[in-house]
C-alpha cells in the first residue's frame, strides 16, 4: 500500500506562510510597519496530482506572553490580542486564512475535529488522514519578511502510517556459565561449600 503526505519538502505542503504587511482578516494594535501577516493555506496537491482541502480546522493563535498576564513589551504584548481562533468554515472556499499579526513570537495549534477532503472533478469527498507531525507549531512574525511553519498529513488511517512490526523472541541457557560468562567451580577468596559461607575453624 502506497503512503502519500501533505507537506513541504518531501511533502506536498499544507504550510504555514507569514508575509509582511499583506491584507489579513484581523490586527491588533501598533503600527502597520510593525505586523505581518500569518496566512494558512487550506488546500494542496499530493505527489499523485491529487488535490485535497483541509475542513473543519479551528487553530489557535497564542502570542508568546500568553501565559504571562502582566507581561509587557514589543511583539503584540498589551495592544495585540493574546488568543486568535480560526476556522477554515469561515470561507469553505476559500485557499487559505489570512490573520495580521504584530511582530513576534506565536504559537498555533490546530484542535481536534478537523477532516480532510480529496477533490476531483470539482467533487470534494472525505477522506482518512493522520495528522503526522504535532498538532502545536511555533512560527516568529517578522514585519517585511517571509517565514514558514507546516503541518504534515498522511492519506490513511493512523495504523498505517504509525503501526510497526514486534517480533518476540526466546532464548534458552542449559549452563550457567553461557548465560553469567564464567567457568569451572565457585572457589578462592576464602569462601567454601560450608554454612556460613567461610572456610577453617571460627
Amino acid at each position: 500500500m502506497n503512503r502519500r503526505t501533505m507537506g513541504l519538502g518531501v511533502f506536498a505542503g499544507i504550510t504555514f506562510a507569514v508575509t509582511g504587511l499583506l491584507a489579513g482578516c484581523g490586527s491588533g494594535g501598533g503600527s502597520a510597519e510593525e505586523h505581518g501577516t500569518l496566512r494558512v493555506p487550506l488546500s494542496t496537491q499530493g505527489p499523485s496530482g491529487t488535490s485535497y482541502r483541509l475542513r473543519d480546522a479551528t487553530f489557535e493563535i497564542r502570542n508568546q506572553y500568553y501565559y504571562y498576564s502582566n507581561a509587557g513589551g514589543e511583539g503584540g504584548v498589551g495592544s495585540t490580542p493574546q488568543v486568535v481562533t480560526v476556522s477554515s468554515e469561515s470561507d469553505p472556499n476559500a485557499s487559505s486564512i489570512s490573520v495580521s499579526r504584530e511582530r513576534g513570537y506565536y504559537y498555533v495549534r490546530l484542535l481536534p475535529g478537523w477532516r480532510m477532503e480529496k477533490v476531483e472533478g470539482g467533487v470534494a469527498t472525505d477522506v482518512e488522514a493522520t495528522l503526522l507531525s504535532n498538532e502545536n507549531q511555533g512560527v516568529y512574525v517578522n514585519a517585511h519578511s517571509t517565514s514558514w511553519i507546516e503541518y504534515q498529513f498522511g492519506i490513511g488511517d493512523r495504523a498505517l502510517w504509525f503501526n510497526g512490526d514486534l517480533n518476540l523472541q526466546i532464548q534458552v541457557y542449559e549452563d550457567p556459565s553461557d548465560l553469567y560468562g564464567y567457568s569451572g567451580e565457585h572457589g578462592g577468596g576464602g569462601f567454601s561449600g560450608s554454612p556460613g559461607g567461610f572456610s577453617g575453624s571460627p
